[in-house]
């Protein structure tokens, strides 16, 4: 066979062909998977599950989902995964075939099917590669373990806190054009509690809901889709503003926070009535702090996390900002003897290896 010939096939022919196969095997097991979410469904209808749509399904008042993919896609079944919501926030996975502690378990009896079980925050779930499109009797086992009040336990740990505005603030905190416009008697906080990463968690927001305690709290988010609030905790502690959104228990925006990454939290205002300026849901997040400055004298207090100098929120600092003084410090000490841990005063913009060693 000629060299060009070669070249041609192994360029161009061999892929194209094995792209064709992977296509035709997509197609095949995107329908197969459509007949095996049918069948799922329908077995929770028999099993007294009320749809809510998009796999959504309410049971003697509790919520959960059912989510299943192609995956392995040249494989028998498919990748399975049926929650449930819960109201309290823990992290833990257990694999099939490892020892499964004491605390956690009530989690065991699903391991007999599934390849995986646990909590990811406030969804206890179970997951694995299946073919068998009989889930009501997971679902109803998960349902029965979100009621469970399963949640971590806080300890230990450091706060860091600063007052002030240093003397250069960078620009993604502050452009050089929106200090000017602040009140001449403005104040500025700044706290953080590494705790396994830079998102929200209990004791970070227990500061803020303890600051907050004369006020209603109004979290600004981009994020439009929070059934799993809904189903989780319950629909009256939770209220609409377009990108305002008033949340009545304080593990409601940190479990939000968690579910999204981190896009949930665009910040927090603590005010008497919903401010203004807040009207759409679709509101871009680069317009949220432009926003909150303007109305920062309507409020008792402005918070939001900073960002690091890649302007992602990877500090895991908060910033709070008030046209009225707070004892900011004395609800961290407060919270802080609570919890078991500690308060360091730092001068400098806090970075997580100021209380987590170099080699994390």
């Amino acid at each position: 066979m000629p060299l060009a010939v070669t070249v041609l096939l192994a360029l161009f022919v061999v892929p194209g062909l094995a792209g064709l196969v992977v296509w035709l095997r997509l197609r095949a097991k995107e329908k197969l998977l459509e007949g095996f979410l049918v069948e799922a469904r329908e077995d929770l209808r028999g099993a007294g599950a009320e749809p809510l749509g998009e796999g959504f399904f309410r049971w003697n008042g509790r919520a959960g989902k059912v989510e299943a993919s192609t995956n392995p896609l040249f494989g028998r079944g498919f990748s399975v995964r049926v929650a449930a919501w819960s109201d309290t926030i823990h992290e833990f996975e257990l694999k099939r075939g490892r020892p499964v502690p004491a605390e956690v378990v009530q989690f065991k009896p699903l391991l007999e099917r599934w390849d995986s079980a646990g909590k990811m925050f406030t969804e206890c779930y179970a997951a694995g590669v299946t073919d068998d499109p009989r889930v009501s009797a997971t679902f109803r086992s998960l349902l029965e373990l979100s009621a469970a009040p399963l949640s971590k336990t806080w300890r230990g740990g450091t706060f860091t806190y600063r007052e002030g505005f240093e003397p250069n603030v960078p620009q993604w905190h502050w452009r050089h054009d929106q200090r000017p416009r602040l009140p001449k008697d403005v104040k500025r906080y700044c706290y953080s509690y590494w705790q396994d990463g830079p998102l929200l968690n209990p004791v970070v927001m227990r500061v803020l809901w303890e600051l907050s305690a004369a006020s209603r709290r109004f979290f600004i988010t981009p994020t439009q889709d929070l059934r799993f609030l809904e189903y989780g905790f319950s629909r009256r502690d939770l209220a609409r503003w377009g990108a305002l959104v008033e949340l009545m228990k304080p593990d409601m925006p940190v479990a939000a926070d968690l579910l999204t990454d981190g896009e949930f939290f665009g910040g927090l205002l603590a005010a008497k009535e919903p401010p203004s300026g807040f009207e759409s849901e679709q509101m871009p997040k680069v317009q949220f702090h432009e926003a909150a400055i303007k109305v920062l004298r309507t409020c008792d207090f402005y918070a939001r996390r900073l960002f690091d100098d890649e302007c992602s929120w990877f500090s895991g600092e908060i910033e709070i900002v008030s046209a009225a003084p707070l004892d900011v410090r004395g609800v961290l000490a407060k919270v802080a003897t609570e919890v078991g841990g500690q308060v360091m005063e730092i001068d400098r913009r806090f970075h997580k290896r100021i209380v987590v060693p170099l080699n994390y």
